[in-house]
């Protein structure tokens, strides 16, 4: 029920905002838990010059060119000697051929820069190449980068001065890869790339279900510190490649430790539940309400089984319907009165009077209890099973802007309880003194009072349907 989201972005230096960038995107996300993690290489000297590409920014935008590969894969050499040497036109084909087949994947990576298709590339197709390899660079960094391919200076960058650039970082790539003889280093594994800074920052959204969630915890072992929704660390790398392994390791660890199993709403639910008859009437129904101070009963067939809803909307609505009725048959029996005579006094008129008095005297009776629940109940209603859990019947009470909701056994439609707006606030530890169970239906007047008081807070939140 809880969602993580890491996003790992590479730039050429540091950039500001990031705190706010991550909250940012925790809000528009669906995610509980935001990891944010940013890797630079860190610049020394207070300069402000304009940025030259380092080995890292070139590497990133020959990415997936033959020479990239040629950097990560052990080149075969094959050692000239007496017995096995090869004659010079036989390795000078093999040299040509090789030149050939690496100019056509040159060529190839260079029209997949190439978006306009002229031939050349501009500042904006570079920048491009970059953010595909995952790169956030500065338009600094654009304009050194261009300076540092474009060999004539013409603004524009060719497919000859493109292998040149590849040629150059290749042999950067190699000398890198080479160390000196009898350097006391040369014994050691040597980097791949520059020693890089990993700017993690972490945010978290407030929920029943993150209360275990410490952030400034799961960062404290590299340095970071923060609150439990807010923190931020900063790690020393000696290689970018180091970063996926550090974030999938956070979420691994955060996951075993600090996010728990969800509860199902048959643990927090209200049990027993006070639920009325389809064949009740309104004023049976308006005493429950006023008797146990609900706000909501569910409607039960014989089996138990859940066929209705009945809240302090409807018994409001059947209430002033009934008044309207009694008051039209107010006016018919004035009007009627009015013209009856005053000579109908023999004795069929008198029985028909007795009559017609027992009538009146019943369907009075009739109209003082209300019509039954079924006429006017809620139907077609929300129900969720005892095994949901509880973020699932949360979204369901907000998405269908409802104070209650019935739970009924899984497969059912057999009543079990209810979950309420106030169920879920102690789950929230919002009240921590109320009580749990309903124990309200039991308790004395003087008991129920703190739960009264809530339920009269609470109703500012109900809206009509």
């Amino acid at each position: 029920g809880v969602t993580i989201s890491t996003v790992l972005l590479a730039a050429d230096g540091f950039i500001n905002g990031l705190a706010a960038v991550t909250q940012d995107a925790l809000e528009l996300s669906s995610s509980d838990v935001y990891l944010l993690g940013l890797v630079y290489e860190p610049k020394s000297g207070g300069q402000r010059k304009k940025k030259l590409p380092g080995q890292r920014i070139k590497s990133k935008l020959l990415m997936g060119t033959p020479i990239m590969e040629n950097s990560t894969t052990p080149q075969k050499r094959n050692n000239s000697t007496k017995g096995d040497a090869k004659d010079s036109n036989e390795q000078t084909q093999e040299m040509k051929s090789e030149e050939a087949l690496l100019r056509k994947r040159l060529r190839a990576a260079f029209d997949r820069k190439d978006l306009d298709g002229s031939g050349c590339l501009n500042q904006k197709e570079l920048s491009a190449a970059l953010a595909a390899s995952g790169i956030v660079a500065t338009q600094d960094t654009i304009e050194g980068l261009m300076e540092t391919m474009d060999a004539n200076q013409d603004g524009r960058v060719d497919f000859e001065e493109f292998v040149a650039f590849a040629k150059d970082v290749e042999a950067s790539l190699q000398k890198s890869k080479i160390p000196e003889k009898n350097s006391p280093a040369s014994s050691q594994p040597v980097a791949t790339s520059a020693p890089s800074t990993l700017i993690i920052i972490g945010r978290a959204k407030p929920g029943v279900n993150m209360k275990a969630v410490k952030l400034g915890k799961l960062l404290e072992k590299y340095g970071g510190g923060g609150h439990a929704k807010a923190a931020s660390a900063t790690v020393r790398l000696n290689d970018e490649s180091e970063a996926p392994g550090i974030l999938s390791g956070l979420v691994d660890e955060l996951i075993a430790t600090s996010l728990q199993a969800q509860q199902t709403v048959g643990e927090f639910m209200t049990s027993p539940v006070l639920s009325v008859k389809p064949d009740m009437t309104e004023k049976q129904v308006e005493d429950l309400f006023t008797r146990y101070d609900v706000r909501a009963l569910p409607v039960v067939n014989e089996e138990n089984d859940v066929i209705g809803l009945v809240t302090y909307k409807e018994v409001a609505a059947a209430k002033q319907r009934m008044w309207n009725k009694e008051q039209k048959r107010l006016r018919e029996l004035a009007k009627k009165q009015r013209h009856q005579t005053q000579n109908e006094d023999n004795e069929e008129n008198g029985e028909n009077s007795m009559d017609a008095k027992k009538k009146e005297k019943l369907a009075e009776e009739r109209r003082r209890s209300g019509s039954t629940v079924k006429a006017w109940m809620k139907q077609h209603i929300t129900t969720v099973e005892a095994s949901r859990t509880m973020a699932e019947v949360e979204a369901i009470l907000l998405g269908n802007d409802v104070g209650c909701i019935p739970v009924v056994q899984d497969g059912t439609r057999k009543l079990v309880g209810m979950v309420t707006r106030t169920d879920l606030l102690r789950q929230h530890r919002y009240y921590p003194s109320l009580h749990y169970h309903n124990k309200g239906m039991s308790d004395s007047i003087a008991a129920r009072k703190p739960i009264i008081a809530l339920r009269k807070r609470l109703k500012q939140f109900d809206l009509d349907d």
